[in-house]
C-alpha cells in the first residue's frame, strides 16, 4: 500500500466535497522557525476578522446608487417610446430597434468590462465606464434626430451592461461571508427604487412638449451622485491580493478596520493563488473544472432574465387586452395636441405598482439563500415560476389570476436576484469578473430574444407568449437540478479552485497546501467516505 502521506499530498479534492466536523487539519511538514515567527492569514480571514461596519456602508451606498441609475436608464426606453414615435415619426421597426440595440450592447459591454476588470481592476473599470455612461446618457436628451439618439442610448446601454456585473463582483469581494446576501438585498431594493423614481418623475414632466428630454436629464441625476462616491471607494482587496499587491491590500484593510472601529490586522496577508487573468479573451470558463457549471448557469441566468424582461412587456399587454377578463386599465387611449397616443398618469402609476410588486421577491431571495442555501432557493423559484406561469394559461376567476400574477412576478424576481448572488461565488478571483460579465452578457441576449418574441406574439395571441415562457422555464428548471456547488457559508476563492472551502469550526482554507487532511479512515481507500472524497 502506498505511503499515507504520499496519497494525501497528491490528492485533488473535488469542489463539491462536504467535510465533517471530525476532520483534523495537520501540518504537511514541521514549520520552520521563520514560519512560526510569521503569522499569516488569507484575504478571507482578514475580511472576517475586521467584520462589517461603516466602511461597507460606503460600498453599499456607491453600488446602490449605480444600481438605481442603471434601473432608471433601462426604464427610460419604455417610458418615452410613444413620445419618440410622435415627435420623430419613427416606424415600428425603428421603435423596436432602440431596446434591441440597448440589450445587444449591454451584452457586449458585460463581456468586455468583466475581462478588463480581471486584468486592470474593478474600481478603475467602473470609474472609466461611469464617466462615459454619464456623458452618453445625459447627451441623449439633446439628440436632434433618431440616429443620434440611437447611437447615444446604445453607448449608455453598453455602459449599463459593463457596470452592473463588475459592481456585483466588487460588492461580494469586500464583505464578510454572512453579509454577501444582505448586501445584495440592499442593491435589489435600490434597483427597485430607481425604477419607481423615474416612473414617478414621468407623471410630472411627460405631459409637457419635449417632456421626454427632461425625463432623461432627471434619470441622469443618480449618475452625477455616483461618480464622487466611486472616487472615494478603494480597489477590491481580493483583486490586489491575487495580483501580488499585498501591501496595497494591507493599507486598505487598515483603513477598513479604522472606519469599522475594529482591531487592525497583526498578521501577514497570504494569497494562495498561482494564476492571474490573461490579457486575451479568458477561455477558462469553458475548461475544467468550470465547464459544467458555466453551461448550467448560462442556461439558468439566460432563461431567468428572458422571462423577467419579457414579463415586463407581457403584463401591460395582458391588462390592455383584457386577458382572462382582467381589468382593461392599461388602455392607452389618451391623445396629445398633435393626435398621438401617449401615456397618462394612470399608466405611470400602473408601472410604479409593477416595480413595487417585484420588491417582496427581492427581499425574500437573500433571506432564503442565506437560510436554506443558494441551490434550494433557485430550485423553488424556478419550479414555482414554472407552475404559476402554466396556471396563467388557465383562465379562472380574475381574483385568482391577480394572485397568480403576483406570485409569478416574485418567483421571477427571486430567481434573478439569487443568480446575481450565486454566480460570482462560483469562480475564483482571477476569473470572477470575467465569469459574471459573461453570464450577464448571455442573459442580455435572452432579454433581447424574450422582449422581441413577446412583442411579436402578443400582437397575435397572448397565450402564445405565455407558452414560450413555459418552454423556457421547463428547460431552465431542469438545469437547476444539476447545479452541484452550494456556496452558502463558503469563502470566495482567491486561488485556482472554485471555492476556498473551509472546515467547520476553523478559518483555514482547504486550498492552502501547507496543510493536509487526515480522515478518520486514514489511507484506507475502501472506506465509503474516502471513496466520496477520491482519497
Amino acid at each position: 500500500m502506498a505511503d499515507k502521506n504520499e496519497l494525501i499530498e497528491n490528492e485533488e479534492l473535488p469542489e463539491e466535497a462536504v467535510f465533517d466536523e471530525d476532520i483534523v487539519l495537520e501540518e504537511e511538514k514541521p514549520q520552520s522557525s521563520s514560519d512560526n515567527e510569521t503569522n499569516r492569514c488569507t484575504v478571507s480571514e482578514c475580511i472576517e476578522q475586521i467584520g462589517y461596519g461603516r466602511y461597507h456602508w460606503k460600498v453599499v451606498a456607491t453600488m446602490g446608487m449605480m444600481s438605481a441609475a442603471d434601473s432608471a436608464e433601462i426604464w427610460i426606453i419604455g417610458l418615452i417610446s410613444l413620445n419618440l414615435t410622435c415627435d420623430w415619426k419613427i416606424t415600428a421597426a425603428q421603435k423596436a430597434a432602440v431596446p434591441g440595440t440597448v440589450f445587444l450592447l449591454m451584452s457586449i459591454g458585460s463581456w468586455l468590462s468583466g475581462l478588463l476588470a480581471d486584468i486592470y481592476g474593478r474600481r478603475k473599470v467602473m470609474l472609466i465606464v461611469y464617466y462615459i455612461f454619464t456623458v452618453a446618457a445625459t447627451a441623449s436628451a439633446f439628440s436632434w434626430n433618431y440616429p443620434v439618439f440611437l447611437l447615444l442610448r446604445g453607448v449608455a446601454g453598453f455602459c449599463i451592461g459593463a457596470n452592473y456585473g463588475v459592481s456585483i463582483c466588487y460588492s461580494a469581494e469586500m464583505v464578510p461571508i454572512t453579509k454577501r446576501a444582505f448586501n445584495l438585498l440592499l442593491l435589489d431594493i435600490l434597483w427597485c427604487i430607481g425604477g419607481v423614481f423615474i416612473c414617478f418623475c414621468a407623471i410630472f414632466v411627460m405631459p409637457y412638449q419635449w417632456g421626454w428630454r427632461y425625463l432623461i436629464l432627471l434619470a441622469a441625476l443618480p449618475c452625477l451622485v455616483t461618480i464622487p462616491l466611486l472616487h472615494i471607494c478603494d480597489e477590491s482587496v481580493r483583486f490586489l491580493a491575487v495580483k501580488g499587491r499585498l501591501q496595497d491590500a494591507k493599507l486598505i484593510f487598515d483603513k477598513m478596520a479604522e472606519q469599522n472601529q475594529a482591531s487592525k490586522l497583526t498578521c501577514e496577508i497570504y494569497c494562495p493563488t498561482t494564476k492571474t487573468a490573461s490579457k486575451s479573451l479568458n477561455t477558462d470558463l469553458f475548461k475544467q473544472p468550470f465547464l459544467r457549471r458555466t453551461i448550467l448557469l448560462v442556461v439558468c441566468f439566460g432563461a431567468s432574465v428572458w422571462v423577467f424582461y419579457a414579463f415586463m412587456y407581457l403584463l401591460p399587454d395582458m391588462m390592455a387586452s383584457g386577458y382572462c377578463h382582467l381589468s382593461e386599465w392599461f388602455q392607452v387611449t389618451h391623445k396629445n395636441s398633435r393626435g398621438c397616443s401617449v401615456y397618462t398618469s394612470k399608466e405611470y402609476i400602473f408601472l410604479i405598482v409593477v416595480n413595487l410588486l417585484y420588491l417582496p421577491g427581492y427581499i425574500i431571495s437573500p433571506i432564503t439563500a442565506e437560510y436554506w442555501g443558494r441551490r434550494p432557493t433557485l430550485w423553488y423559484s424556478f419550479w414555482g415560476g414554472l407552475a404559476t406561469t402554466v396556471l396563467l394559461l388557465i383562465c379562472i376567476d380574475p381574483v385568482v389570476v391577480y394572485i397568480n400574477l403576483f406570485l409569478v412576478i416574485n418567483f421571477y424576481g427571486i430567481s434573478v436576484a439569487t443568480l446575481w448572488l450565486y454566480v460570482p461565488e462560483n469562480y475564483p478571483t482571477y476569473l470572477r469578473s470575467s465569469a459574471t460579465g459573461a453570464h450577464n452578457g448571455f442573459s442580455k441576449v435572452g432579454a433581447a430574444l424574450g422582449t422581441f418574441l413577446t412583442e411579436y406574439l402578443d400582437s397575435i395571441k397572448i397565450s402564445h407568449s405565455i407558452t414560450v415562457l413555459v418552454v423556457v422555464l421547463v428547460i431552465s428548471s431542469v438545469a437547476t437540478i444539476f447545479l452541484q456547488l452550494e456556496t452558502k457559508d463558503k469563502s470566495l476563492a482567491d486561488g485556482n479552485d472554485s471555492t476556498e472551502m473551509t472546515v467547520r469550526g476553523t478559518n483555514l482554507p482547504l486550498d492552502d497546501r501547507r496543510t493536509r487532511v487526515s480522515m478518520r479512515c486514514g489511507a484506507n481507500a475502501t472506506d465509503p467516505q474516502c471513496e466520496e472524497l477520491d482519497i
